[in-house]
């Protein structure tokens, strides 16, 4: 007999299959998991944020899920959790009633890296049962069999909130200019500095203070290396914790990353980008922030860091002879970027000298070596300068501040520099510089003692009246106009001490007693004249400044180490007693933003360098066309006219000494006049952005060696040239 045979006995038939196949579907329970990925070391990949996620394991009856997915230990898992933010990540899928699950979380950036894309450590297990299940926070297991629920640092309390921070350093700004982020050093310190004493934050070190600068570590969050491996991601990730109070619950905190090499100089590591923010959670909850690149900039490939040993010299001969350095007392030191450990600082000082900056001298001579183990990437450029360590016998400090407070004056202003720092290209072989000349004196720029030149300074003021280029502009009315003299050393040639007001024309934003011009016909142009009194050099670095009791303007827009920041002109010719300075024009400073203007420095007529090596000049050569660069097939045989400018000739043509030009422009005008050598090179400045019309100008030959020049005269954006010869 057949069974369910009867209409009633197959409709009960299927009533029992319906059963049968209906149950297991609704015997099911939902399972919550939430992931912290911050203990992952792989998650470093230029062109992914944290991608690849799964949950990947098994149920007892296999791999398909009620809820239509698939679960297995290999790539068919369509587990996929979501990122909820920062390292969070968090998915929700069903599994069988009375089933176990066993799981682990896979990165698939992990596996590529080579890590292992699986976490260590045994199974997580949710045993067979009924009902829904939500799991603690885990963080993602690596190095360890731990427990579901652990942390990498201890959970918060009620009254506290934990803060995980974490940065990948190997990153184009991390090795930007002014920074170089050395992966091998042992003695690197990589750490945070923000607004975390003022929101109470404290580290394993306790209490953080806000911001700072230099190697004090007391206003530093420090951040430890994730791996030691320096083939994995993690070598370059770094990590640390900040407990907050739960009063900081919901306030803003403010931070940068930050870096230094070893005890160098601790400002240079900053990033450069704004400030990171972000708000502080609830009392009692832990935070992991997101890993950011260092500056917010692409990934680089390591470095190819090589350590070569370079050997710098200087001579101070110079400098001796006019009486500024002491072989008996003073010590020469070199600082900057080509020194291990101690940078720009004092190698001397401290509670650890170690003496590595301090250099040896040729004993009979007055040169003065170090051989340094520079550590660099081939082609990258260093940056240094030479520095006087002044003793007196006695242990005092050689200047003051008239209450036993030292002055430091030692540093040099290097003239092939324009006072900027000295650059060293690496190349990766071991090399010799030098010897170079302290603050680049040589012979020929010493004025010898017993000779005295009357040097006169002036400058154009009209240009700062203009409100339109100048958020200060010059009053003629109440403002006074001050030369700033910028080289202490030569001002200790002229007998001032530290502390004269030539030195310090500024205080407390008023002008003060320094060397100040004056305008007796009206015209604008202020002028002034110094008696410069041998021994010395012939190089004046200066500024002008404007003002008057409540504020006040001054030049220069080049940062620290920087060329333009100040200008330099030389005395070429003592012969009469007296030598003027080309007429300068007012520049506009670096609070102009985009509008701010270099300060133009001369070429050091005793120097060796080519244009190419003097950037400032190098980038004022002229370019008339591309078959006469230089313009010198202009016409010498009378003036050469445009819409509104004129130059005419050369007077005397050739000429082995002072030589005259006439430029005629427009009334109101601002002309620059400068003279150039055949390769381009600007070796004077004339007259600068000054009205000039109808006046016979000065062109200074001194210095300047046999062959052809050219003048070019500018003005609204057109030119005048003409050209001359000088025989010797």
């Amino acid at each position: 007999m057949r069974p369910f045979s009867t209409p009633l006995g197959r409709w009960l038939g299927v009533l029992a299959l319906a059963a049968l196949f209906a149950t297991p579907a609704l015997a099911q329970r939902t399972v919550t998991l939430r992931m912290n990925s911050a203990t992952l070391a792989d998650t470093i990949k230029a062109d992914t944020d944290l991608a690849g996620a799964e949950i990947r394991g098994q149920v007892t009856s296999g791999t398909a899920l009620p809820d239509g997915n698939t679960i297995d230990w290999g790539s068919n898992t369509t587990l996929n959790p979501t990122n909820d933010g920062g390292d969070y990540w968090s998915i929700e899928f069903q599994i069988p009633d009375n089933e176990q699950l066993d799981f682990k979380f896979y990165f698939q950036q992990s596996e590529d890296a080579g890590l292992g894309g699986y976490e260590d450590g045994g199974n997580h297990v949710i045993a067979a049962g009924t009902g829904d299940v939500a799991l603690d926070l885990h963080y993602f297991e690596k190095g360890d069999d731990k427990a579901y629920d652990w942390r990498p640092f201890a959970e918060a309390t009620s009254d506290e909130i934990n803060v995980w921070f974490r940065v990948y350093m190997l990153t184009a700004d991390a090795f930007a200019e002014g920074r170089s982020y050395d992966r091998d050093n042992a003695a690197l310190v990589v750490g945070a500095r923000g607004n975390f004493g003022a929101l109470g934050g404290i580290d394993a070190d306790g209490p953080i203070m806000d911001w700072g600068n230099g190697t004090d570590d007391e206003q530093i969050v420090a951040l430890t290396r994730e791996s030691g491996d320096s083939n994995r991601p993690g070598y370059d990730l770094y990590s640390g914790l900040v407990t907050y109070p739960a009063s900081s619950a919901g306030m803003g905190a403010e931070y940068k990353f930050y870096f230094r090499d070893g005890d160098t100089t601790g400002d240079i590591g900053y990033e450069p980008a704004d400030n990171r923010s972000f708000t502080l959670p609830a009392a009692g909850t832990d935070t992991t922030l997101h890993w950011v690149y260092y500056g917010d900039s692409p990934a680089v490939e390591p470095p190819n860091l090589v350590t070569r040993e370079i050997a710098f010299g200087v001579n101070v001969s110079p400098v001796n002879d006019i009486g500024l350095f002491a072989t008996s007392d003073d010590d020469i030191l070199i600082r900057g970027t080509v020194v291990p450990m101690t940078g720009w600082n004092d190698c001397t000082g401290g509670d650890n000298p170690t003496d590595n900056c301090v250099l040896t001298r040729d004993p009979g001579t007055l040169d003065y070596f170090s051989a340094q183990n520079v550590t660099s990437t081939p082609g990258e450029v260093l940056e240094y300068k030479y520095f006087v360590d002044f003793n007196n016998p006695d242990g005092t400090p050689q200047f003051d501040d008239g209450v036993g407070n030292e002055i430091v004056l030692g540093w040099e202003e290097p003239l092939d520099f324009g006072g900027g720092n000295r650059r060293f290209a690496f190349t990766g072989n071991p090399e010799e510089v030098g010897p170079e000349f302290f603050n680049s004196i040589r012979p020929g720029n010493v004025i010898a003692e017993g000779t005295t030149v009357d040097v006169t300074f002036s400058v154009f003021m009209g240009r700062a009246m203009n409100a339109d280029l100048f958020s200060r502009p010059f009053n003629p009315e109440t403002d006074s106009v001050t030369v700033q003299f910028e080289d202490p050393l030569w001002l200790i040639t002229q007998g001032y001490e530290a502390v004269d007001d030539r030195i310090a024309v500024v205080d407390n934003n008023r002008l003060i007693n320094g060397f100040k011009l004056t305008d007796p016909d009206g015209d604008m142009i202020y002028t002034g004249t110094l008696t410069v009194n041998g021994p010395t050099y012939n190089a004046i670095a200066y500024r002008y400044v404007f003002g008057d009791d409540t504020s006040l303007y001054s030049e220069g827009s080049g940062g620290e180490g920087a060329e333009g920041r100040r200008r330099y002109r030389y005395i070429t010719d003592t012969s009469t007693g007296s030598f003027d300075f080309a007429l300068d024009a007012f520049r506009r400073n670096g609070t102009e933003g985009d509008g701010a203007e270099d300060t133009p420095w001369e070429y050091n007529p005793t120097g060796t360098f080519s244009a190419e090596n003097n950037p400032f000049e190098f980038a004022n050569a002229i370019a008339v066309g591309a078959d006469d660069p230089l313009g010198l097939a202009v016409a010498n045989e009378g003036p050469v006219e445009t819409s509104t400018l004129a130059i005419g000739r050369v007077r005397p043509n050739p000429t082995a000494g002072q030589a005259r030009v006439q430029v005629d422009a427009p009334v109101g005008s601002f002309v620059t006049v400068r003279v150039f050598d055949v390769t381009g090179r600007m070796v004077r400045t004339v007259v600068e952005d000054a009205p000039v019309a109808g006046r016979m100008l000065d062109i200074d030959t001194q210095g300047l060696a046999s062959g052809l020049y050219l003048v070019r005269a500018e003005a609204g954006g057109e030119f005048a040239t003409t050209r001359f010869t000088v025989v010797r």
